[in-house]
């Protein structure tokens, strides 16, 4: 459970010192562990009092689950895939929540991140002891993440000495490795990239909604390939890590039909993986199911948090989506 509030952990010692003396201790345990949703000091202002926050999905058993539950299952996972909404910072608590767990757990989690390039970070060191200087450093490769948000989670790898590991590429080298052409690009990358055609199908869906229409349909396989490229570089970082190895990534990485599980699962010919989905919830979307794009089993599981916005995106990066047509775009 995310902490940083003293009224919580209060509440908390009181509610298992129950436990502990009375005789109702598995129901008292129950209510604890699964009720957690209005518990926690979010910091996302949005929709915290939506009926699925803080509540947490199992799509493979398609029931929900307590944190506890969530917890063993983490600890049972050689890789722990989290996908984040960038700039939500209760995203970025849970993520060092999870780290915590495993460090508590006696276990030294690598960490790779999207948000760092393999190039560039290639002579930053392993482990950091600077929180400022760590922040500085990953803001001189890249500034357009809010690596201010970020805090909790590299206070986590600090705190803790925890291999950081970069896990993406450089736009240029993303440019350089395209080779997508002709009418048969789907069958191409589906035969190179090991990615079902369907799952391809999935891929453009999202990469479509994503960009709110404002595809151009002749850059279509380039932004295929280049999130296929970067979910490639992703995979590698993590079969060449100890584990257990932790990806801190969009949501659209870590998805279980198109993205890094599919490659790491043709890479390391392993099943001990397990894909999070944090997801904020929205206003009309009330049951689990409105969560995953018609793909029942896109995360193995989705865990609700409230959202940092009420802005519709597309509405908010109109131009830019606009200006995107017929350009490059990422």
């Amino acid at each position: 459970m995310i902490s940083n509030s003293i009224p919580d952990s209060v509440t908390a010692t009181r509610r298992l010192a129950y436990c502990i003396c009375g005789y109702l201790l598995p129901a008292c345990c129950l209510l604890f562990s699964a009720n957690p949703a209005h518990a926690r000091d979010w910091q996302s202002a949005f929709y915290q009092d939506h009926a699925l926050v803080g509540k947490i999905w199992d799509t493979r058993k398609s029931r929900w689950i307590s944190e506890q539950q969530l917890h063993a299952a983490v600890l049972d996972s050689k890789f722990i895939l989290l996908g984040e909404t960038h700039d939500n910072p209760d995203h970025h608590r849970v993520q060092a929540q999870v780290l915590n767990w495993l460090v508590a757990a006696g276990q030294k989690p690598a960490v790779v991140m999207e948000m760092l390039a393999q190039e560039a970070w290639q002579d930053q060191p392993a482990s950091w002891t600077d929180l400022k200087l760590l922040q500085q450093q990953a803001a001189a490769q890249d500034q357009r993440w809010p690596w201010d948000l970020y805090t909790p989670l590299l206070q986590s790898v600090v705190d803790h000495g925890l291999q950081l590991v970069a896990g993406n590429v450089k736009r240029e080298t993303l440019h350089a490795r395209i080779q997508a052409t002709g009418p048969g690009w789907r069958q191409e990358l589906s035969a190179r990239y090991s990615i079902p055609e369907h799952g391809l199908g999935k891929l453009e869906q999202e990469i479509a909604e994503s960009h709110c229409g404002y595809v151009d349909a002749a850059h279509l396989p380039f932004m295929v390939e280049a999130q296929l490229q970067r979910d490639r570089a992703m995979t590698s970082a993590l079969a060449n890590s100890p584990v257990p190895a932790v990806l801190v990534a969009g949501r659209g990485h870590v998805r279980n039909d198109y993205a890094v599980p599919v490659q790491l699962r043709n890479a390391c010919h392993c099943d001990s993986l397990l894909s999070v989905a944090l997801h904020p919830v929205h206003a009309d979307a009330l049951k689990p199911e409105d969560y995953l794009q018609g793909t029942r089993n896109a995360y193995d599981i989705l865990y609700f948090t409230p959202n940092h916005t009420r802005e519709d995106p597309c509405e908010k990066f109109r131009h830019q989506l606009q200006n995107l047509r017929g350009q490059d775009t990422e």
